[in-house]
């Protein structure tokens, strides 16, 4: 887990110095070999949410200049990494459909892992997978539409983005980077209690216009905020 989230901030480091702790080192306690620790330099932050235009700004500019820069042009990422304690099955993609209907995947078995087999569940996984992400993605990467894989933090809520106490700057952390769609990073806006919402995405598509088809905005968004 350690290796993944060093991995994941040295790569957004790479492209956001200014605003993501420098990564310095991971590994186990020499005395306790099953506890394990990273480290990376030391921020003051306030509790307050970034501001609009300088994270919006920031985040769009990570987008713009790692498009076109994965490692081998696909979806994915070079390591498994963990959004809580939820291992991401990064395995190299062509397609951002695949790559997401398998992200999914492995969160939806690991729900059924956690809590058990639900038969609502199941057939409104079966809509999602037959329906729901062919009908959303597929057209991202179809009809003359095109996409690049571009790097993701992945888990940008209020918890994971304060502002430099003495600066005021937007300091971002605790990354579960993949190589993926841009517009994927603004799924957790959406949700109320985050207190970011459409004002931040709306500031955020001034720098990177909304993919085509843009009539299916609103709904992509619905679905990368699951």
């Amino acid at each position: 887990m350690m290796r993944g989230t060093f991995e994941s901030e040295k790569t957004l480091y790479l492209f956001a110095p200014n605003n993501v702790p420098k990564p310095l080192a991971w590994g186990a306690y020499k005395s306790e070999p099953d506890k394990h620790f990273y480290m990376c330099d030391f921020y003051d932050m306030t509790d307050d949410l970034p501001d609009i235009q300088k994270f919006c700004a920031i985040v769009a500019k990570i987008h713009l200049d790692s498009m076109g820069k994965s490692p081998v042009n696909k979806y994915g990422f070079q390591i498994t990494t963990h959004l809580a304690y939820v291992d991401n099955d990064n395995s190299w993609s062509d397609s951002w459909e695949a790559w997401y209907t398998r992200a999914l995947k492995r969160m939806l078995d690991e729900e059924e892992k956690s809590h058990g087999p639900n038969e609502e569940l199941a057939e409104l996984t079966t809509a999602m997978f037959e329906k729901v992400l062919p009908r959303l993605l597929r057209p991202l990467e179809t009809g003359g539409h095109q996409i690049q894989p571009c790097l993701i933090h992945s888990d940008l809520w209020p918890g994971n983005v304060k502002p430099d106490a003495v600066t005021d700057e937007p300091i971002i952390f605790d990354s579960c980077a993949f190589w993926g769609h841009n517009e994927a990073d603004l799924g957790s806006w959406r949700a109320p209690r985050y207190r970011l919402g459409r004002s931040y995405m709306k500031e955020y598509h001034n720098h990177i216009p909304i993919s085509a088809p843009v009539e299916d905005w609103d709904d992509r968004n619905a679905l990368y905020a699951m």
